[in-house]
Parts: C-alpha cells; sequence; structure tokens
C-alpha cells in the first residue's frame, strides 16, 4: 500500500561519512607511503569506529550495534596481521589465523546485510513523524515554541520503563529518564550520532514526547522537525496526534501487541537509509 509522503526527501550523507574519510586516508597513506601503511592506517580507523559502536550497543542495547561493532572489531585485526607487499595482501600466504578472522568476517556481513534488509538496523524516527502527519488536517497556523499537553493515559512505572527499553531496543525512540518522568525523542536515520556520542545531552530542544508517572502526555516537536515537512500542518494537531500515535504504541505494548507497532511502522516501506 502506497503512503503520500509528508515529510521532505533526505539527502543527507552523514551516514557515509566515516567510509568517506577512512577511503580518503587510506589512499593518501597509499600514494605517500605504500600499501603496508595504507592497509595499517585503515585498520586504526576501523578499530576506532569499532569503539564508537561498542558505545552505542551500551546505549541502546540493540543487537546490530554489538554485531557491527565485532564485525569492525575483526576486520581491523584481519588487517593488522595479513600479509602486505607492495601490490597490496598477499592472499597466497594468509596464515591460518587470517583465513580464521576472514571466515569471521564474512559470517558477520552476511549477518549485518539480513539485518539491514530486515530494517533492523534503521533508526524509525522518520517513520514515527510520517506517521504522526497522516491524520493532520489542517495547515491553518504554523510552528510555536511551547510544549503541547496531549491528555492522560493510565499506565503502572514498571509499563512506562519496559515500553522504554522496547522503543529503545527496536530504534524507535531514545528515552531519556528525569526524577519523575520519561521523554522519548524520535530519531531520523543519520540523525543518531549526536545522541548516542554526546555525553548528557540535553535532549529538550529536540522532538520529544514526554511521559510522567501521573499518566500526563506531552509533545513538543522542534522547528527543525516541523520545517523537515512538506507544508505547514498545524502545529496543535500535529502535536496532538503524535501524542496520540505513543499513546496507541504504549497501549499495544501493554497488551502484548508489540510486533503490531512494528508492522504499522514498516508497513511505510521508508528507504533503510533514510
Amino acid at each position: 500500500m502506497y503512503h503520500r509522503r509528508n515529510l521532505k526527501t533526505d539527502n543527507s550523507i552523514t551516514g557515509l561519512l566515516p567510509a568517506l574519510i577512512s577511503l580518503a586516508l587510506f589512499i593518501i597513506s597509499n600514494i605517500f607511503w605504500g600499501f603496508h601503511v595504507g592497509f595499517r592506517v585503515l585498520a586504526v580507523m576501523i578499530a576506532i569506529y569499532s569503539l564508537f559502536q561498542f558505545r552505542a550497543y551500551h546505549r541502546v542495547r540493540n543487537l546490530t550495534y554489538l554485531v557491527s561493532a565485532i564485525y569492525l572489531s575483526t576486520f581491523a585485526l584481519f588487517l593488522i596481521f595479513a600479509p602486505i607487499t607492495k601490490s597490496g595482501l598477499d592472499k597466497n600466504n594468509f596464515t591460518s589465523l587470517n583465513k580464521f578472522l576472514g571466515f569471521i568476517m564474512l559470517s558477520l556481513l552476511v549477518w549485518l546485510v539480513y539485518l539491514m534488509f530486515t530494517r533492523k538496523v534503521k533508526w524509525k524516527g522518520r517513520e514515527v513523524f510520517e506517521l504522526a502527519a497522516m491524520s493532520v488536517k489542517d495547515a491553518s497556523n504554523g510552528f510555536t515554541e511551547r510544549p503541547y499537553p496531549t491528555g492522560k493515559i493510565n499506565y503502572s512505572r514498571r509499563d512506562l520503563f519496559d515500553f522504554a527499553s522496547f522503543l529503545r531496543y527496536n530504534q524507535i525512540a531514545l528515552p531519556f529518564y528525569e526524577e519523575n518522568k520519561i521523554a522519548f525523542v524520535p530519531i531520523k536515520m543519520g540523525q543518531e550520532f549526536k545522541f548516542l556520542y554526546t555525553n548528557n545531552f540535553d535532549y529538550k530542544d529536540s522532538s520529544w514526547v514526554l511521559f510522567d508517572y501521573e499518566g500526563n502526555v506531552t509533545v513538543h516537536i522542534s522547528k527543525k522537525d516541523y520545517l523537515d515537512y512538506k507544508e505547514n500542518l498545524s502545529f496543535d494537531q500535529l502535536c496532538e496526534s503524535m501524542g496520540n500515535l505513543f499513546k496507541e504504541f504504549l497501549e499495544l505494548f501493554i497488551k502484548g501487541e508489540e510486533v503490531r507497532i512494528i508492522d504499522r511502522l514498516d508497513s511505510l516501506k521508508i528507504s533503510i537509509f533514510n
């Protein structure tokens, strides 16, 4: 089923920057110092990226980040121990260790490709914003800075914490915990880096849906996310719809029907790269 897109096309290349930087350093190193140095520089870069993936796994607890971190670590070790000549990798002289690391790399790469095409790698913030816009009918008023209360819902504190873990693990929204409330920040693909790698990140300037322990739900849509829509949607209706969407997700989760949440997001068929 085709769904009309309400968001502007995302042409960001942020997610490709690590690969582009590594490729550039690899080429420069090869030109000035040869393949021996070039492959070692590439190994160091990949090892650094693996540390970032381990940190992301610690933050999100999503299996994808762990698999990616181990894959990158194995790749770095493979390059460090691989025999290198003036013309590149010496495949004819691979040791048992090289072959073992190569097998692990290939296995993990196949796993990562599977996770990618089953949408396990994807941050689903774009899907969240698309769903929130579907029920907005008016375009009568524009953006305002104020948070918008969207009513109350019944849930226990345990329900809310478990829901937060579910949204985080499935990369739907990243939870931020405060003394008597939890804020959920929907994250679009390519915009996750500042949330994952910034210490004590202040989410308040981002878009968020806040649930307090009394059952109150409040929504804030950032100006950046609002302007990402193709049209000037009614801000109040958009906030109301976003709040209702998360309340519906929580109700489905409490009933044990969380698979319906994933199905609804995936039904939009948004590219795994957006």
